[in-house]
């Protein structure tokens, strides 16, 4: 690794650090371009040059926070050789684990008004849990064989689905 990749390195984990406290405070649909380019501390043409849009520096903040809460799912799961309520009991988890992060629940309860310029963060997110979601599954001895590949998850904390 060269001085240049260690620098960007650092700028990145700074990055999702800072974008992840402003996250803490606003919601995704009040978030403003500007307002990362100042909490981040870049200027504008250096913050496109790095992270080419919004959504990329989000994508990779929503989805770190989804992976902790997944790993704190999968260890609280109960890893049985015969549990029959396996996906009841992940989603239920799935359910408090989401609302009890605040990044999480405030993305997925604003999903549906977020503009159309986040359909590719929506896009990336859904693939990203539903990654993680069946990299649980996987996990489990009883439900190796099984294919999961039909279930979809329904975003949580609102009436109504999205329409993918």
């Amino acid at each position: 690794m060269n001085k240049n990749d260690i620098k960007n390195t650092n700028l990145l984990w700074k990055s999702i650090a800072d974008t992840r406290s402003l996250l803490l405070t606003r919601k995704i649909r009040q978030l403003r371009v500007s307002d990362l380019i100042s909490a981040l501390n870049l200027s504008r043409s250096k913050f496109f040059r790095f992270f080419g849009n919004m959504n990329i520096i989000l994508e990779l903040v929503i989805s770190e926070e989804l992976e902790c809460s997944y790993d704190l799912i999968a260890r609280n799961l109960l890893a049985g050789l015969d549990n029959p309520h396996l996906i009841a009991e992940l989603n239920l988890l799935r359910a408090i684990y989401l609302r009890k992060n605040s990044i999480l629940y405030n993305y997925y309860k604003g999903i549906l008004s977020l503009p159309n310029r986040y359909a590719t963060l929506i896009q990336a997110i859904a693939a990203k849990e539903q990654q993680l979601y069946m990299n649980i599954l996987s996990k489990q001895r009883n439900h190796m064989a099984k294919d999961y590949s039909h279930i979809k998850l329904l975003p949580l904390f609102q009436n109504r689905t999205i329409n993918q």
